[in-house]
């Protein structure tokens, strides 16, 4: 049973007990005034108008909380015990106009908010009330042909009146419901859209413009920020790509981009921003990281690639080259890039397959 269900359970069983509780001090008052005014009948009213109804109320309320212990609740029993309870009030008070106590189950059969417990309860109440109103002859006498008339009327009403609302209560829910599920759909849509405006298809990498406007932003809080955050990029290109096209064909240089792509997300931490410039070219962008933090980075994912076997290929392998440069204050996002781009470009002019940094460069063969 879910924890919602389990809750309103909880407050009905609570409502049971206040109800008891009432009838009680209802009882005690009515056995003062039998006392004073009628004390020969106070052992009668005692027995029959107290302890019986009581008992059977507390008997009634007490096995749906050993029932609702052991998680065994059932909304038919719970709608059962409200009209056993409004019987017993109705039983013990024969004299006195209780009929619309059994009005008590088909309101509690309203925390369900389902039609067919509502249901069950008008039928159980008008069962019930029937045969109480069968089987003893004062109540049928204390109740005229009008006021069961009344009774039955109200009965029909109401079940008329919570029907409309359990009606109205389900069109609003379902009204809700579309709306939620359309306002989910709309942010599916737009995390998708966004998804396809920011991401690279091929590589499942940030592509070429979503690369600027991060580099952008960072430039812009490390110009400002007066704590000194160190900002570094990396470029990364594939040696000879083209011949990897040339020989092997687009399909299995799409599959080398795409690995290759995968190899650096794997090789870096999730504080590195890494997307497809174009083509064969990758950026990584380092926020918050020395020249050396970043270097060790590179270095690790250079490796990492130059250590894959590509079957596509007939098991070789492919290198990269790369230019790591680090920002300075006051530069441009176009004086960062051309700085890389001049330290990639010794990369490959000195053999490939190495890192260049500004001061010196390391080299693995």
């Amino acid at each position: 049973m879910g924890s919602e269900t389990r809750a309103i359970h909880r407050k009905i069983l609570i409502t049971y007990w206040v109800v008891l509780g009432i009838s009680i001090i209802a009882e005690l008052l009515a056995l003062y005034v039998k006392i004073t005014t009628e004390s020969g009948r106070v052992p009668e009213y005692l027995v029959y108008t107290m302890l019986l109804p009581t008992v059977i109320q507390f008997l009634v309320i007490s096995i749906n909380e050993v029932a609702y212990r052991y998680r065994i609740e059932r909304p038919m029993l719970i709608i059962l015990s409200g009209t056993c309870i409004a019987a017993a009030l109705m039983i013990a008070n024969k004299t006195i106009h209780l009929q619309y106590i059994f009005l008590l189950s088909m309101l509690v059969s309203m925390f369900y908010f389902n039609l067919r417990q509502l249901y069950f309860a008008f039928v159980l109440n008008m069962a019930a009330f029937g045969i109480v109103y069968w089987i003893f002859p004062l109540i049928r006498h204390s109740i005229g042909g009008y006021e069961l008339s009344a009774f039955i009327f109200v009965m029909i009403g109401m079940l008329y009146i919570l029907r409309g609302i359990i009606q109205r209560g389900e069109e609003l829910l379902n009204g809700l419901t579309r709306m939620v599920r359309s306002e989910q759909e709309m942010v599916v849509k737009n995390a998708l859209m966004d998804r396809m405006v920011k991401i690279d298809a091929l590589t499942d990498l940030y592509n070429h413009k979503t690369l600027h406007e991060y580099l952008d932003q960072l430039i812009e809080q490390s110009n400002n920020c007066d704590c000194d955050m160190p900002l570094q990029l990396a470029v990364i290109d594939i040696d000879d790509f083209k011949s990897v096209n040339d020989t092997f064909g687009h399909a299995v240089g799409d599959i080398i981009l795409a690995r290759v792509a995968g190899t650096l997300k794997e090789s870096f931490s999730p504080y590195e921003i890494i997307g497809r410039y174009g083509g064969e070219e990758f950026v990584v962008i380092f926020p918050g990281k020395t020249l050396e933090e970043a270097y060790r980075e590179t270095e690790n994912a250079r490796d990492n690639i130059w250590r894959l076997m590509h079957e596509e290929m007939d098991g070789r392998r492919i290198s990269v080259s790369i230019g790591l440069a680090e920002y300075r204050v006051g530069g441009s996002r176009s004086d960062l890039f051309e700085q890389a781009d001049s330290l990639l470009y010794a990369a490959k002019k000195n053999g490939k397959n190495r890192t260049m940094l500004q001061a010196y460069e390391v080299v693995s063969l």
